[in-house]
């Protein structure tokens, strides 16, 4: 037995669900490892095989956004369901007025790639790899992904994973040739812990939403044009607004990577109304991070790149290449959301 990655090429979705938590722009990660988890579920029965990781590889995206005015901030293209307008139909009676919906769904379409892991892959004859390849393809075609309707899948690859240095290199290069040009998704909450702990040295109110504001807003500040005569400025100094520098280098963005229970765990059937009284249920809160886009070209093993589940008490993560053993993180990542969760009630 051998460990194999199974890749997904350029897979075109329309419909994709674009906000996550508090973020928006791109689907959250439990959307992709739900994914392979459904498909794994399925490979479970006929084939005895399971998928564990996911690797995210963007190509394209669009959001499904506009400027009402032709400046100013974009807002979600919102549809109403059934859809209909004011004035009078055919025969001249009143059409019903439908109000929009109340809660906003942000939509957008992207072209992704993924890679994930095939441990104890006992399948080598080429005939048999063509047939689990279409059986892949078939098996994706029925589920969304990010509630998103799957309209293209470019191909399914199959490689089996390297043991030797040297073959892992070249199986390297063969992913990137397949998928660049690409941009993977990284997880970089660590750079949000060093930060706050400098920040907490040079300012001892320093708070985690303002670190994690510091990563995530496009901050401006005021620089004074002074006359030659000037030392100080007053109200009439004119003033040049500059783009203030992100605190780490990198195309880095706020993403939200798993949930926190925020309450105890209820037996089965205690709760009303839940989508299966068959299983325990928790209330929990999604979990705020700071991840990367970096090019594919930059990265040197596919193990660093894979998502993975990681559970702790009360925590439900998704992780890169590590354990969730970092008490920094961990303390990081909790702090973070009390501090949104909190102002955001104070503002009701």
């Amino acid at each position: 037995m051998s460990s194999a990655y199974i890749i997904f090429e350029r897979m075109d979705v329309q419909g994709a669900n674009c906000i996550a938590g508090f973020t928006y722009g791109f689907p959250a990660v439990t959307n992709f490892l739900g994914f392979g988890h459904a498909l794994s579920r399925k490979l479970n029965q006929s084939r005895q095989l399971q998928l564990q990781g996911c690797a995210v590889i963007c190509h394209k995206h669009q959001l499904h956004a506009y400027q009402p005015r032709g400046y100013g901030d974009y807002v979600f293209a919102q549809t109403k369901n059934p859809p209909r307008e004011k004035g009078k139909d055919n025969k001249g009676r009143e059409k019903a007025e439908i109000s929009p919906p109340i809660i906003e769904e942000g939509k957008m379409s992207m072209s992704v790639s993924l890679i994930m892991e095939c441990p104890n892959f006992t399948i080598s004859r080429q005939a048999e790899i063509g047939a689990f390849k279409h059986q892949l393809m078939s098996l994706a075609f029925q589920h969304r992904l990010a509630g998103g309707s799957i309209q293209r899948i470019q191909s399914v690859h199959v490689l089996t994973e390297k043991n030797d240095s040297v073959e892992q290199k070249k199986q390297m290069r063969q992913i990137k040739r397949v998928l660049l040009p690409g941009f993977v998704l990284m997880d970089r909450t660590n750079l949000l812990a060093e930060y706050y702990q400098q920040e907490k040295q040079s300012n001892s109110d320093a708070e985690f939403i303002d670190a994690w504001l510091d990563f995530s807003a496009m901050k401006y500040q005021a620089k004074a044009l002074l006359n030659e005569n000037e030392q100080e400025p007053n109200e009439k100094t004119k003033a040049e607004w500059i783009r203030l520098d992100k605190p780490a280098k990198g195309w880095l963005v706020p993403i939200t990577n798993g949930y926190k229970a925020i309450g105890p765990l209820y037996p089965p059937g205690d709760v009303a109304n839940t989508r299966d009284p068959d299983y325990p249920f928790c209330f929990v809160e999604a979990v705020h991070g700071l991840g990367e886009w970096r090019s594919l070209h930059r990265i040197q093993n596919v193990s660093d790149i894979l998502w993975q589940y990681h559970y702790e008490p009360d925590w439900y993560l998704c992780r890169q290449g590590q354990t969730f053993t970092d008490q920094s993180t961990e303390s990081t990542i909790s702090s973070l959301d009390n501090e949104i969760e909190d102002d955001f009630l104070s503002s009701l």
